[in-house]
């Protein structure tokens, strides 16, 4: 695959310089050059070429204003800044730039750019090719009216989507793998650690620079914590830009603040938290239950994750206890029995749960079933610790099969 390349520069030399260089390199197909910034705008706007080098400290348009422009018209092309200005590089990732170059350009330099870009772009493809092989329906939400994490008055967001319907929104899934799903496909991460960043302004909503480095690079530099954020900031912009969910997903930087802005996106956590306030029965709670999947956002383990993690993981233990005396009240054993054993296997050396199956069997005049399973908790839980149960369980078990 070759490329097509528009390089924007005020000064001649300058131009002639990185025709030159790009001329030489293989994965370049054509070069188009310009001198003024609001021509360049319009040749890139009509055109869409798929590499642009930019200078920053031009007359007219300045670059970060020009590549400002290029988001705003949701250009894919790939922006490299090419300036002799170092003290730009942060503000330039802030607009989704893939390098930044300083002047003067060597061969090497822009061979490893172009080389990062072909690397992408192929990364992409893939995506695409198995998104294609394997896409399965997607359930998303209505439109709602309102920008940020908003909800649709004519339908609440809590809700999850229901079987057999399909909208274009984006759903927002972290109870469980975070993974963001569309009508285009999964959004793929470049790394853990933007998985990871994303997740914190998930959670956080609106953060600083200062605290964001803190929390999700406690162990870097400033410098090199700004750099990191920047970048995996970028990486979000880019993977979200390839799914074509710039409308719904947005992530805007003032006063050193970040915020994540959420329009007409389903997610499983707001479903969770507020659904069953929002409805009541057993229904409503037997709903919030099938959302956890598993901890919040398995598999990422920051220390700034764990407290959170705890209270949802707190939450989900609460609602399943609720759904087991609920059905222990109504005389259904089963679904009680079925609720509990999922406790148990979530918390398997909680001994609590152990006594509430326990329970149940005898509720369900089952009294050998149940013997079955504490000789069989007992046996599992001295193997696993090496000592056995407090003498006070024993106490309670006894108490349960006397009744």
């Amino acid at each position: 695959m070759t490329y097509r390349i528009l390089v924007v520069d005020d000064e001649l030399p300058a131009l002639d310089r990185m025709k030159d260089l790009l001329q030489q390199e293989e994965l370049v197909e054509e070069v188009t050059l310009f001198s003024h910034a609001e021509q360049a705008l319009e040749w890139a706007v009509l055109h869409q070429p798929d590499i642009i080098f930019l200078d920053i400290q031009m007359p007219g348009i300045h670059g970060l204003e020009f590549a400002n422009r290029l988001l705003q018209a949701s250009l894919r092309s790939e922006v490299v800044f090419v300036t002799a200005y170092h003290q730009y590089a942060l503000q330039a990732f802030e607009l989704s730039a893939v390098d930044y170059i300083l002047k003067p350009v060597k061969q090497e330099r822009l061979s490893q750019t172009l080389s990062r870009i072909h690397r992408r772009y192929a990364f992409t493809r893939l995506a695409n090719r198995e998104q294609g092989e394997s896409k399965e329906e997607n359930h998303c939400v209505p439109p709602s009216s309102k920008d940020g994490v908003g909800l649709d008055k004519s339908r609440d967001l809590h809700l999850s989507p229901e079987v057999g319907e399909e909208h274009p929104y984006p759903r927002i899934y972290c109870l469980g793998r975070l993974r963001i799903q569309s009508a285009n496909g999964e959004m793929k991460w470049h790394t853990a650690k933007v998985k990871e960043l994303f997740a914190y302004l998930l959670y956080k909503g609106e953060v600083s620079l200062e605290q964001m480095i803190e929390d999700v690079f406690p162990h870097s530099e400033p410098s090199k914590g700004k750099a990191y954020v920047h970048t995996c900031v970028y990486q979000i912009r880019r993977a979200v830009q390839e799914l074509d969910l710039q409308e719904y997903i947005q992530i805007k930087y003032s006063d050193r603040m970040y915020r994540l802005q959420l329009r007409e996106v389903w997610q499983d956590r707001e479903a969770f938290v507020h659904g069953v306030s929002k409805r009541a029965g057993i229904e409503a709670i037997e709903e919030q239950t099938l959302l956890y999947q598993g901890d919040w956002c398995e598999g990422l383990d920051s220390m700034w994750m764990l407290s959170y993690r705890e209270e949802l993981r707190d939450r989900f233990l609460w609602l399943m206890e609720d759904k087991i005396d609920y059905y222990r009240k109504h005389g259904d054993g089963r679904m009680a029995l079925a609720n509990a054993r999922r406790l148990l296997t979530l918390d398997p050396w909680n001994e609590h749960y152990a006594l509430r199956i326990a329970e149940i069997y005898m509720e369900a005049q089952e009294k050998g079933r149940a013997k079955q399973f504490i000789l069989d908790y007992i046996e599992q839980y001295e193997r696993e610790w090496g000592e056995p149960l407090p003498e006070a369980w024993y106490e309670q078990m006894e108490d349960i099969l006397e009744q």
